[in-house]
């Protein structure tokens, strides 16, 4: 089902987190960009709305905004209900192609040092946990300077979001080669969805989401930020 003209306007929560969710007049992130062009199809356009991590919740929860994005092992109730998931986020392991590093546990980083964003130890486990007690480990509060680091060989291995990873390493240039790197499958992934106060919404954007990831779309979002990515297998990407 395809509207000529949008019919009816939602309001949508969410947290600024690029290349994921971007608050910007032009574009507005991977996760978003999917949600809306799915809505788009629904006959629907978005508001978005940017607040503080944690209340977006809250606020859908409560009724006071049609739905959110992206949401992480959501337990639905009513007047919540989660879709289909719109986005696999991978974190992955990253290091220098020329160092021919092959760790095979995360308990190998023990003998390395690793740079990884803030509050990591809280997401991959207590094996990880235990990793970030060591010397050698450092937590950056700013996402963007972590590819770079790695780049210049400041520390062995990075951990990072594929998504975020190559996206700040392409900020300023979408061509720039990608396979000085290796990149390692050692933490699950964890797929995003999109949650709806109202549930028959919810179901009719999980059958038009189906049918966008069938077609070009979702490939041609990704690639607006990160650029063509011949080199990297992109999970997530269906």
């Amino acid at each position: 089902m395809c509207f000529s003209h949008i019919t009816h306007a939602l309001n949508l929560v969410t947290s600024e987190g690029p290349p994921h969710t971007i608050n910007h007049q032009l574009y507005s992130g991977i996760d978003l960009d999917v949600t809306k062009a799915v809505l788009r199809q629904l006959g629907y356009s978005v508001n978005l709305h940017f607040v503080a991590l944690g209340r977006a919740e809250k606020l859908v929860r409560s009724g006071q905004y049609d739905l959110m994005a992206p949401i992480f092992f959501a337990k639905g109730s009513d007047n919540f209900y989660s879709s289909d998931p719109i986005v696999t986020y991978k974190p992955m392991v990253f290091s220098l192609s020329e160092r021919n590093l092959s760790p095979d546990s995360i308990s190998d980083f023990a003998k390395y040092s690793v740079i990884t964003f803030q509050g990591a130890p809280g997401y991959f486990g207590n094996e990880f946990k235990t990793i970030s007690e060591q010397a050698r480990y450092k937590e950056s509060a700013d996402m963007s300077v972590i590819p770079e680091i790695l780049a210049k060989s400041r520390y062995d291995f990075a951990l990072l979001d594929q998504y975020i990873f190559y996206y700040f390493y392409r900020l300023n240039d979408k061509q720039r080669p990608v396979d000085i790197f290796k990149h390692y499958y050692l933490i699950p992934p964890v797929t995003a969805s999109v949650a709806f106060k109202d549930k028959m919404l919810r179901d009719r954007f999980n059958y038009e989401l189906k049918k966008f990831k069938q077609g070009e779309g979702y490939a041609k979002i990704v690639e607006a930020y990160l650029g063509r990515m011949e080199q990297v297998a992109l999970t997530g990407v269906p």
